[in-house]
């Protein structure tokens, strides 16, 4: 990467003192009877630096080489059949352009490859990331991984395992009412409130912007429900105490609970059935 940076800022500096160059000969040297043509052959070379930098080097070499034709068959022509003197600007022309496409090519495919570089690294570290922002607890890559082994184990001991579903209704709502952070710290106080409420054992894991889920292994529906009570009225405490302040919003949960069984598929089968059960908590 060092090596790659390095390269980036010699081919921008070297195609920043390339135009100082090109430039510098312009003033002096352009000639009063083809000004307009030198003029041009300016813009061209401005114009050859953008639609290589946005096109590739390819590109940018393909159309430098159509001016450089063009230009030079002008060239030759005035000096052979009209007797015009070929001036050391027209020289610069032929030489500049080509080397400034050359140079700006280099710097846009150096500039690809550590973009592409950036993009990898992002996709790598989301690939590699299990923790949700907003709540601190693991996301829904981890949670499938976690319910997947929790039902293998409850199919090889014959043991009971219990998922439940905590969703917070009106979620868009609340976030634009009380914003993004004003959110995120309502869904900690919600995920404290289910911290406190559960076992040790039981794992907590955000799987959605407004959803939560808790795999309770060697617990059944009944003991769910023992935990599911508890949460409804310590959110029903935090209510209040958010109506205290006045600096809030009210927070609702449709929470449900589904028991495992042999007619289960795999982890996503159990999510997707104990998401139609939210539709019976009212």
């Amino acid at each position: 990467m060092n090596k790659l940076s390095i390269r980036i800022d010699s081919y921008f500096l070297s195609l920043i003192l390339e135009l100082f160059i090109i430039f510098s000969f312009f003033i002096p040297y352009r000639n009063e009877n083809n000004g307009i043509l030198d003029f041009v052959m300016l813009c061209i070379t401005f114009f050859s630096v953008m639609i290589t930098y946005a096109g590739g080097i390819v590109i940018g070499l393909i159309s430098a080489s159509m001016t450089i034709f063009i230009y030079a068959s002008y060239i030759f022509y005035m000096n052979l059949v009209k007797g015009v003197s070929i001036d050391i600007i027209s020289y610069l022309w032929m030489i500049s352009i080509p080397i400034v496409t050359l140079t700006t090519g280099k710097l846009q495919s150096s500039i690809n490859i550590i973009q592409e570089k950036n993009r990898k690294l992002k996709d790598d570290y989301e690939n590699l990331v299990t923790i949700d922002e907003a709540t601190g607890l693991g996301n829904v890559k981890l949670f499938y991984k976690a319910l997947e082994k929790e039902i293998s184990k409850s199919l090889r001991h014959k043991s009971k395992c219990t998922l439940m579903l905590i969703k917070l209704p009106y979620y868009k709502e609340i976030k634009d009412i009380i914003g993004v952070e004003g959110t995120n710290v309502l869904k900690r106080s919600v995920r404290d409130v289910i911290i406190s409420s559960v076992r040790n054992e039981d794992e907590i894991y955000t799987i959605g912007h407004d959803t939560l889920a808790i795999i309770m292994p060697s617990t059944e529906v009944e003991g769910a429900k023992v935990v599911k009570n508890r949460i409804k009225d310590k959110i029903a405490d935090l209510n209040l105490k958010i109506k205290e302040k006045k600096d809030g919003v009210s927070v609702d949960t449709k929470i449900a609970i589904l028991e495992h069984d042999d007619s289960i598929k795999d982890a996503v089968d159990f999510k997707i059935r104990a998401e139609e059960e939210l539709q019976y908590d009212v």
